[in-house]
């Protein structure tokens, strides 16, 4: 049962990352304050990017949480160093991903609205976060 849960794990956090990418990307793409007004295609592409964030994303997220629970309890880990250290970014990159929401839902709602700059380096923030998170997981130091 412990793979079965460890597989659908890494399944949810595969899904989940990719979608925050993707809304790192798509809300670097669309700069609304370099133009008044999104472009059709724009939010086209936004509208379809929030769509999967909603159906797909958000989801992966929460069963990521789920079984990162279950495992950490089945395991005996709560108060291991690495999953103390391993919990804050886990944290962070939820938040990074509704800070991104919600900044892309603004620029189709609102066009011209500056997003923050620091959410260009979204995408790299969510690899690198990811990667420690890996790194913890598998070395368990």
């Amino acid at each position: 049962m412990y793979l079965w849960l460890k597989g659908l794990h890494l399944a949810a956090v595969l899904t989940w990352v990719g979608g925050l990418v993707l809304l790192g990307v798509t809300t670097t793409a669309i700069r609304p304050a370099a133009a008044a007004v999104l472009l059709p295609h724009e939010k086209r592409l936004a509208a379809t990017v929030l769509r999967w964030d909603r159906r797909v994303t958000a989801p992966a997220m929460l069963a990521a949480w789920a079984l990162g629970i279950g495992l950490a309890s089945w395991g005996g880990w709560f108060g291991a160093l690495w999953l103390s250290a391993k919990l804050p970014i886990v944290v962070g990159l939820s938040a990074l991903h509704g800070v991104l929401s919600a900044t892309l839902r603004r620029h189709v709602e609102q066009a011209g609205r500056a997003a923050p700059t620091w959410l260009r380096h979204a995408p790299l923030i969510a690899v690198v976060g990811v990667a420690t998170i890996a790194l913890l997981a598998v070395v368990k130091p």
